[in-house]
């Protein structure tokens, strides 16, 4: 289930969202690890030697560790490099796509920590695992640059409007990235475009809708089940727009296996 939403004005009010029950959502900690295994850039504040103690933020690329600790390259003449020598604390902030406004709607996190140089002893493969995110990253061997890890210490996490947490930082570690991701929206695009009647079925027998239910669009889809935008006439308290959450029988373990899921539930559906 999903850490639970703080203190966020926009959870309140708006379109309804129906859940099937028992049907399980990614927790804010699995959704900012499959965010940073989906990204290789970010924001890195730091606390800024010139002018000092302002906010300082600098593009960078970064590679993941097992414990999905970011790992930055960069060089010791960037500025960043020079304020973080003098005052560790930072923060990465990893943003999904987005344009223009569109980017408020966007999933992203900011990973609060301390960044420290990696111990030379474990510099080479901290490397390597840079450079299996950035291939291209010939710099990486120039003897100016070398590998930091941010220490994870708070996460904050923003799904969009209405879903926002501090993620718990102690189950962060292993928490595992989403197997679907990588898949996910051409799932999207192939279950709106070619099956949009399934997804009417599995929201009428699933889902708790009142009202008369049409168009069924799918918003996303994840190891646990997917998301779904329902049009809805006649709505008891006058609401056009409905949102709902839908669980596969068991998570998936690999994106291969979501069409078999979605067969199954078309089949249920039909059955009910």
């Amino acid at each position: 289930m999903n850490d639970p939403v703080s203190d966020d004005p926009h959870s309140r009010g708006g379109p309804p969202t129906y859940r099937q029950p028992g049907a399980a959502e990614p927790s804010h900690a699995e959704r900012t690890r499959t965010l940073l295994a989906g990204s290789t850039d970010g924001t890195l504040a730091t606390i800024a030697l010139d002018p000092a103690g302002h906010p300082f933020g600098s593009i960078v690329t970064f590679a993941v560790d097992a414990d999905g600790a970011p790992l930055i390259l960069m060089s010791s003449m960037a500025e960043h490099a020079r304020n973080l020598d003098a005052d560790c604390r930072a923060s990465l902030l990893v943003s999904a796509t987005g344009e223009g406004a569109g980017r408020l709607a966007a999933a992203r996190a900011t990973l609060v920590g301390e960044v420290h140089p990696v111990p030379e002893a474990e510099q080479e493969r901290a490397t390597q695992t840079y450079l299996d995110t950035h291939p291209a990253a010939f710099w990486a061997r120039f003897p100016d640059f070398a590998v930091r890890r941010l220490g994870v210490s708070a996460i904050r996490y923003v799904r969009g409007f209405g879903e926002m947490s501090w993620v718990d930082v102690a189950g962060y570690p292993t928490a595992k990235p989403d197997p679907v991701a990588p898949a996910e929206a051409g799932i999207v695009a192939h279950m709106n475009a070619d099956h949009g009647e399934s997804l009417v079925e599995m929201t009428r027998a699933f889902l708790d809708v009142p009202g008369s239910i049409g168009e069924v669009s799918m918003l996303s889809c994840d190891r646990y089940g997917f998301e779904v935008q329902i049009a809805v006439d006649d709505h008891p308290e006058g609401h056009e727009v409905a949102f709902g959450r839908i669980g596969f029988g068991e998570p998936l373990q690999a994106a291969d296996e979501a069409r078999t899921a979605m067969v199954e539930l078309v089949r249920q559906a039909r059955a009910a």
